[in-house]
C-alpha cells in the first residue's frame, strides 16, 4: 500500500516535518509493508523552508538581523544547490513569533530584518529569491525592507526617516538612487496564498492589523499612511497606484506591494509553488506512483481552508485523482460546511467535547499518535 503523508504545519504546536515523522512511525508500527512518501508542505508561511529542503537539495544559512523592534537576533534562510536560488521566510526576521503578545506594536515594527536577509542572499550571489510572507508582525508597507535595500525616505523638512508603521504618514519624498544595483538582475517570487489588496476594508490593515496589535485608533492611521506611501511611490514609479489593488498586494502588512512595485516581484500561490518544486502532480497523476491514500492536516480547518488554502487545494487534488484523503486538524470551525467535502475525504479533529483547543495545542504530538492508530484500526483502507 502506498501512502502519501503531506501535511501543513500546526502553527505554534507541530511542524509539518514532525507530523510526517509521527504519522510514519505510527503507521509502520502496525503496517510494516506500507510504502510511505513523506512530503511536508507549506503555503509560503511557517514551514516553507522546511518543506522545500525536505524535498529539494539545499543548505540553511544562519545570519544575524534586526527583529521587528530592531533587536539583533539569529535568523536563517536557505540556498538551494543550484547556488542562485534563495528561500526566505519573512517570519524569521519580521514575524509574530519573535515577539511576546505584550510587545506587539505595529506602529514601531519594521521589516528591516527581512531586507537584511535579502542583502545577504545577494552577497551569496543568489539572483532568484523566493520570499514567503506569512506571519508578519509589521504593517509598514515593506518600507523597512526597502530601507535595508538602500531606499531612503524623507519628510517635508528633507530629514531622513527611519521606516516603521507610524512613519508612513510622514513620507514626503522617496530616493531610490542608492538602492542596491544588484537587485536589477534578480527575479523575485512572492510565495503566499493571501489575496487581500493593500488598501480598503479587505486590505492589509483592516484584515490583519488587529492580530499584529493595531487597535481601533491605529487602523485609520495605517490606512492613511499606506495610501501616502502609494502616492509617493506613484511619483517615482510606474503603475504604483494600480499595484495596490492587485490581489495579494496586502500580504505581510503591504510588503508584497513593496516587492511588486520596487523589485518587480511576481505573486505566486505558495502551495502551488511548492507543489511544482516537489512534483506533486506528477506523483499523483502517474499510475506507477499514485498513492492509495493521502494523509494531510493543519492546525485549524474552516471554510477558508476550502477557499484556496493548502488543505483545500489537496482536497481538490484528491477529488481530481480519486484518491481517498484523511484530513486531521487540530480543531475545526463550528460553522464549517462539512457537506462541501466529497465522500472521498474523511475529516478528523484532535479537539472534542473532552479535549479543549488549549490542551490540544499543548499536546498535539501525543494526540496525533493516538489519532493515527485509531484511524488505522477503524478503516478498511488500511
Amino acid at each position: 500500500m502506498n501512502i502519501l503523508i503531506a501535511p501543513d504545519s500546526f502553527k505554534g504546536s507541530l511542524t509539518a516535518v514532525e507530523f510526517c515523522q509521527i504519522a510514519a512511525q505510527q503507521i509502520q508500527s502496525v503496517k510494516r509493508d506500507a510504502h510511505l512518501i513523506l512530503l511536508p508542505m507549506a503555503d509560503g508561511g511557517e514551514g516553507t523552508i522546511d518543506a522545500i529542503l525536505a524535498n529539494v537539495k539545499g543548505q540553511r544559512r544562519f545570519i544575524q538581523v534586526h527583529d521587528p523592534l530592531s533587536k539583533i537576533i539569529d535568523a536563517q534562510y536557505a540556498i538551494l544547490d543550484d547556488q542562485h536560488t534563495a528561500i526566505i521566510e519573512m517570519a524569521y526576521a519580521s514575524g509574530l513569533p519573535l515577539l511576546k503578545p505584550e510587545q506587539l506594536n505595529p506602529m514601531l515594527a519594521t521589516s528591516y530584518g527581512t531586507g537584511e536577509i535579502i542583502i545577504d542572499a545577494l552577497e551569496q550571489r543568489c539572483r532568484r529569491l523566493i520570499i514567503g510572507l506569512g506571519g508578519s508582525a509589521t504593517n509598514d508597507g515593506g518600507t523597512g525592507m526597502l530601507e535595508a535595500l538602500g531606499v531612503q525616505f524623507f519628510d517635508r523638512d528633507k530629514c531622513k526617516i527611519r521606516a516603521s508603521g507610524q512613519a508612513l504618514q510622514d513620507i514626503d519624498t522617496i530616493d531610490c538612487s542608492n538602492m542596491d544595483s544588484r537587485l536589477k538582475d534578480c527575479e523575485f517570487i512572492i510565495a503566499g496564498d493571501v489575496t487581500n489588496p493593500l488598501l480598503g476594508i479587505n486590505g492589509a490593515t483592516s484584515v490583519f492589523g488587529p492580530q499584529k496589535g493595531a487597535d481601533e485608533t491605529m487602523l485609520p492611521q495605517f490606512e492613511a499612511g499606506l495610501q501616502n506611501f502609494v502616492n509617493k511611490t506613484d511619483e517615482i514609479l510606474d503603475s504604483a497606484q494600480s499595484m495596490c489593488s492587485q490581489a495579494g498586494s496586502g500580504a505581510a502588512g503591504g510588503m508584497a506591494y513593496a516587492l511588486m512595485a520596487y523589485c518587480q516581484a511576481i505573486m505566486h500561490s505558495g502551495f502551488e509553488l511548492i507543489a511544482d518544486m516537489t512534483h506533486l502532480d506528477t506523483l499523483l497523476g502517474s499510475e506507477k506512483t499514485r498513492p492509495d491514500l493521502i494523509i494531510s492536516g493543519e492546525g485549524r480547518f474552516d471554510n477558508q481552508s476550502l477557499q484556496g488554502k493548502l488543505t483545500g487545494r489537496l482536497c481538490q487534488r484528491a477529488d481530481k485523482y480519486q484518491i481517498p484523503l484523511v484530513l486531521i486538524c487540530g480543531s475545526q470551525a463550528e460553522d464549517l460546511s462539512v457537506s462541501r467535502l466529497s465522500q472521498n475525504i474523511t475529516l478528523y479533529s484532535l479537539c472534542s467535547e473532552d479535549i479543549s483547543v488549549e490542551y490540544s495545542m499543548n499536546n498535539t504530538a501525543d494526540l496525533l499518535k493516538k489519532m493515527i492508530l485509531n484511524i488505522i484500526n477503524e478503516h478498511s483502507f488500511f
